[in-house]
């Protein structure tokens, strides 16, 4: 059976930045401490008054789109990402996993898969775990539009990740970096795929699309 197209992240961003702009002024009547901080901001550093802010948000859908809340931050493409592997054949037991606490996941300076580690961490916590026949698989998902200060230290998080787990002796299990984004084929896919492993422990750096045709092969 042919696979489902990848999730289509730009035009659900796009719908989703719509829908939030509409629902700036509501918003607003509700007195949103989300929307009220940008509020402050924008009169801190043009100079306008707060009153007339508000009010110009209220009379203005242009202005107050200004105001939206950024889809990325309410997870969008970490849900969407998700939803579609989870849909995939041969997907079982499929969790997000926490992002900080006791009970996240990292990949250790020694190459091991661990959590609730005390102390340093070393770098940002893997987002999925499921199985797939019967080995444990661990996922960082990433996608970015664009190359930028912070877009380029997550790259170089995923690095940092991929060259840890070089060093894991555990074969049971599989780690994926999924990179998804106009900011990852070609040079930045390469690159991250130098730092992979193809004997046990493997490790994979792809677009989410890759990923069915990758488990059938485990």
């Amino acid at each position: 059976m042919p696979n489902k197209p990848p999730p289509d992240y730009e035009s659900v961003e796009l719908k989703q930045w719509r829908e939030n702009a509409d629902a700036v002024p509501e918003e607003l009547e509700s007195k949103s401490e989300r929307l009220l901080t940008r509020i402050m901001a924008f009169v801190a550093k043009f100079g306008f008054k707060e009153p007339e802010v508000s009010e110009k948000v209220k009379s203005d859908v242009m202005f107050a789109a200004h105001f939206a809340k950024e889809p990325r931050r309410q997870g969008l493409h970490e849900i969407m990402a998700a939803d579609w592997i989870k849909s995939i054949p041969g997907v079982d037991g499929f969790r997000v996993l926490p992002k900080s606490g006791s009970k996240a996941f990292y990949v250790t300076s020694d190459g091991d898969i661990d959590k609730g580690i005390r102390g340093s961490r070393p770098g940002k916590s893997l987002d999925f775990f499921w199985k797939t026949k019967g080995i444990d698989c661990y996922a960082m998902h990433k996608y970015t539009k664009e190359g930028g200060g912070n877009q380029d230290s997550q790259f170089k998080e995923m690095v940092a990740l991929l060259g840890n787990f070089l060093k894991c002796q555990d074969t049971s299990c599989v780690l994926f970096v999924i990179a998804d984004g106009q900011y990852y084929p070609g040079k930045k896919m390469d690159q991250l795929r130098k730092y992979t492993r193809d004997r046990a422990p493997r490790s994979y750096a792809l677009p989410i699309e890759e990923l069915p045709n990758i488990l059938e092969t485990l």
